[in-house]
């Protein structure tokens, strides 16, 4: 007979912060990204810094704090450029997901997170340009 077999998760991944709370270190930060759950007003952002500090988990926590558990994996997408950063990336995944209707409570947005952005090709970037220009 084989035993079931049971995977675990990464331990970075088990235990990374859901929360802005749970974040340690780069209080300034958090307490901005704090300021913008209060408001409810999510602007468009441009995170930096050092590989491994936190940003893009910075990122989710809020993500998830604006959108609850409820809508947050139905309403974020989230692209690392570096892997998907063609134009045709933009043109599909995230002009399909930013026409996708979801129900969001009142004063909420969809998040689409895109890490390593800097990566993407120049095509790309014109490419999302124009859609966010259509689009908003």
């Amino acid at each position: 007979m084989s035993k079931g077999v049971t995977l675990e998760l990464p331990w970075v991944e088990k235990y990374r912060p859901h929360k802005l709370e749970d974040i340690v270190g780069n209080e300034e930060t958090i307490e901005r990204l704090k300021l913008v759950v209060q408001d409810g007003n999510m602007p468009n952002m441009i995170i930096s810094g050092l590989p491994g500090i936190g940003k893009t988990t910075s990122i989710h926590c809020l993500a998830y704090e604006l959108l609850g558990d409820k809508y947050y994996h139905q309403a974020t997408l989230e692209l690392n450029a570096s892997d998907d950063r063609g134009i045709d990336v933009v043109r599909n995944k995230i002009k399909q997901f930013a026409q996708t209707k979801i129900s969001l409570p009142p004063g909420r947005q969809k998040i689409i997170i895109l890490d390593e952005a800097d990566s993407m090709t120049p095509g790309a970037q014109q490419a999302l340009r124009r859609t966010m220009g259509n689009l908003f």
